[in-house]
């Protein structure tokens, strides 16, 4: 089971459905135990993020590449066997005297990128239509376009980038849940994407996060061997059957004096979700948000005393224990801790469900002369989804397009 709640290898999120390849899961255990040195497992030190992504986003800068932000990529057009157009909309403008927009913010020395845009640069129209309506821009179920027509009078600019004039190769970097929405116009001339759309399942996700006045041996937490050694637990309960303590992060967060927490924990799992609504159902994300909240609270109050034996007895969870530095009481504690759904077709997890690797497509696999494939949805040895598989997606884009680099370590089993 653990295996399964580690790689959310569920469909549609349903625990009674696992579903996973035999021989995908197999190398994989095989490459963890005979490949990996030091440990099968890393914590990163900082948030994902910032940890990875940043970096990466910073080289780029350095080498010339420019970015774009604020702008939804609608959908690819065909010419012939080529992409002829790519047609977006620009969400927001940025403030007047504003030319780039720079997203990173400092938290103790560390570039990462905040939950929230900058307001500051954005242009105050925009800005204060967001602010007024909670719009979140990056979820597909926001009704962003008519609240900012409904309010201006205008219609947000769509952008149209010519081949040939704008670019000559595409690297598409969404996840394969995106092909329905974005490649509509390719899947009937594109065998390869079009198996890729219907066979490589992805799931849903759910997450909450919570700050705590006990570390975890004054939680009653039995660690085996080492007193102190913290886990990666998974195979505990649903909602959320996987737990790690990730203290180590602590030390890159910025708390007021005083109210510093002495252990933060993460628990995540799959979320059900049997059929996505269209985007025009603008409620949804909110109703799954808050069914994770529920199922967060009744975890702790009913369940986590398997774990943490001294932060209280079924039905009666200690909510001091958790960290608010707005000291509410009892349940409403919860309040000031994290929790999110992970929904949309960008950040659902990509699964490996039995018979699926053999319509995993390689980069240069799409059908189309100038569009290259990305991410951990690309067979690329790995075949499941991961940080590394969606690397070696990317190193083999690079290959089509240029020629390097010439061997992807991890791409065959020689």
């Amino acid at each position: 089971v653990g295996l399964y709640d580690l790689v959310f290898a569920y469909e549609d999120g349903d625990d009674k459905r696992p579903n996973i390849e035999a021989g995908t899961m197999l190398r994989g255990i095989m490459r963890l135990a005979i490949c990996y040195h030091g440990g099968l497992m890393w914590k990163m030190q900082a948030g994902m993020g910032d940890t990875v992504f940043t970096p990466i986003y910073q080289a780029l800068q350095q080498r010339g590449v420019q970015f774009k932000f604020f702008h939804q990529v609608d959908h690819l057009v065909p010419d012939g066997q080529h992409i002829g157009e790519v047609v977006l909309t620009e969400q927001v403008k940025l403030a007047p005297g504003c030319a780039a927009y720079q997203p990173l913010v400092s938290v103790r020395g560390l570039d990462c990128w905040p939950s929230e845009p900058d307001h500051g640069q954005l242009d105050p129209t925009y800005s204060a239509l967001l602010k007024k309506n909670a719009i979140n821009l990056e979820s597909s179920w926001n009704n962003w376009a008519s609240i900012y027509q409904g309010n201006t009078q205008k219609e947000l600019e769509v952008i149209r980038l010519k081949r040939g004039i704008d670019f000559d190769s595409i690297v598409y970097g969404l996840s394969v849940a995106s092909l329905p929405h974005v490649c509509s116009q390719l899947l009937p001339q594109s065998p390869a994407l079009k198996n890729a759309a219907e066979k490589i399942k992805s799931v849903a996700t759910q997450a909450y996060q919570v700050w705590l006045t006990r570390d975890v041996p004054a939680l009653g937490w039995k660690a085996f061997g080492d007193g102190n050694a913290q886990p990666v637990l998974s195979g505990f309960t649903e909602p959320f059957d996987t737990w790690a303590p990730m203290d180590q992060l602590l030390a890159k967060e910025d708390w007021p004096p005083g109210h510093e927490p002495l252990n933060v924990s993460y628990f995540c799992s799959v979320l059900p979700v049997k059929s996505y609504p269209p985007f025009t159902d603008t409620q949804f994300p909110a109703q799954c948000k808050a069914s994770v909240k529920q199922g967060a609270m009744n975890q702790l109050d009913q369940q986590i005393h398997a774990l943490w034996p001294t932060a209280g007895s079924p039905g009666k969870f200690d909510w001091q224990v958790l960290l608010d530095p707005k000291a509410g009481v009892g349940s409403a504690r919860f309040d000031a801790q994290y929790w999110r759904a992970n929904l949309d077709p960008s950040e659902r997890y990509v699964l490996s469900v039995v018979g699926s690797t053999q319509y995993r497509p390689q980069s240069d696999g799409s059908g189309f002369n100038n569009l290259y494939l990305a991410g951990d949805w690309v067979k690329t040895g790995l075949n499941a989804g991961c940080v590394e598989a969606a690397v070696m997606g990317g190193m083999q884009a690079s290959r089509a397009i240029s020629g390097f680099p010439k061997t992807i370590k991890g791409e065959t089993d020689r």
